[in-house]
């Protein structure tokens, strides 16, 4: 919650945020913790308000009053942690390749083999030390805990693991005149519109838990029986988001907020209908050469108007 809605300096090691103990500890070990943190708020609030900019609930923190997201374990309070955390794990596996913070650099490299077409180079994204550090300052760790606590680390690491997934190849060509005679590539993280998009699924398809169960369901199946020992890819347990209360219809915060198109305002406005607003824009049309003479483009300035709907 403090890395989500924090905004401006607070003081401390951690300056962009209300910190424990020891969390300032590691922001005061860190030197460039801080920053990234900041940083790590940033591409959460950002690209959560853009993945959920015309439903109900836009990210707002506040559902009534004092009533907020964090009070309870909603479908919203799963994405956010989830969110966050791979924000979090972005942000520093990001700052640890471009030097700006001191404890890391580059991500570990593979050993190049002699039957690749290529081979490994360049400054891989530190994901290794982004997991740790995000995983050590959100308390993900584990030991004796609530429910509400053991399902909020679960649904951290549903983000991490996001993340994790979108790790891709990065290549870049060598040779005389543009040949690709030789091929150098290291492990870069996706864009984090990404990883957001790919949590909004995960958010879609989140499962309600019945209270006071005690253990987080695994998606991979246990057999009984013994089977022969094979080597085959070790599959994740943290794919599904889990929340334990339905959430509130947000119809209280979504006055005057614009709506994508009249149908959309069906369901956005709660039933209390909408207004359309006119507005113009101008902007530049019937561009050409003058002269008909490279390079001087000129242009004409029309008018368009656009309708934009707004909840009442």
């Amino acid at each position: 919650m403090a890395v989500f809605t924090s905004q401006g300096q607070v003081g401390g090691p951690c300056r962009y945020m209300p910190a424990t103990r020891r969390q300032n500890h590691q922001c005061r070990k860190e030197i460039g913790l801080s920053d990234t943190i900041r940083e790590a708020r940033r591409l959460a609030t950002t690209h959560c308000e853009d993945q959920f900019r015309y439903d109900r609930w836009n990210c707002s923190i506040e559902i009534r009053g004092k009533r907020n997201i964090f009070k309870k374990l909603y479908k919203e309070t799963a994405f956010v942690h989830a969110l966050t955390a791979a924000a979090m794990t972005h942000s520093i596996a990001r700052a640890c390749a471009e030097g700006r913070m001191t404890k890391c650099s580059c991500g570990p490299r593979k050993q190049n083999r002699p039957d690749q077409s290529f081979q490994w180079g360049g400054c891989n994204d530190n994901l290794k030390h982004g997991k740790r550090v995000t995983r050590s300052f959100l308390d993900l760790r584990g030991g004796d805990s609530d429910e509400v606590t053991e399902i909020l680390r679960h649904d951290s690491e549903v983000g991490i693991e996001a993340l994790s997934t979108l790790m891709k190849d990065k290549c870049k060509c060598h040779g005389v005149s543009g040949s690709c005679s030789m091929k150098t590539c290291w492990k870069k993280l996706s864009d984090f519109n990404a990883t957001a998009t790919l949590l909004r699924q995960k958010y879609n398809q989140a499962v309600r838990k019945a209270p006071n169960t005690r253990t987080i369901r695994r998606d991979v199946p246990i057999s009984r029986a013994k089977k022969p020992k094979q080597r085959r890819k070790k599959q994740s347990q943290y794919t599904t988001l889990y929340y334990l209360e339905t959430s509130p219809t947000y119809c209280s915060v979504t006055k005057d907020r614009q709506c994508l198109h009249p149908d959309n305002c069906a369901n956005l406005c709660c039933g209390r209908g909408h207004v359309t607003r006119v507005f113009k824009q101008i902007e530049k049309c019937r561009c050409r050469f003058n002269n008909g003479r490279c390079c001087q483009l000129i242009c004409d300035y029309c008018q368009r108007y656009e309708d934009r709907y707004f909840c009442k």
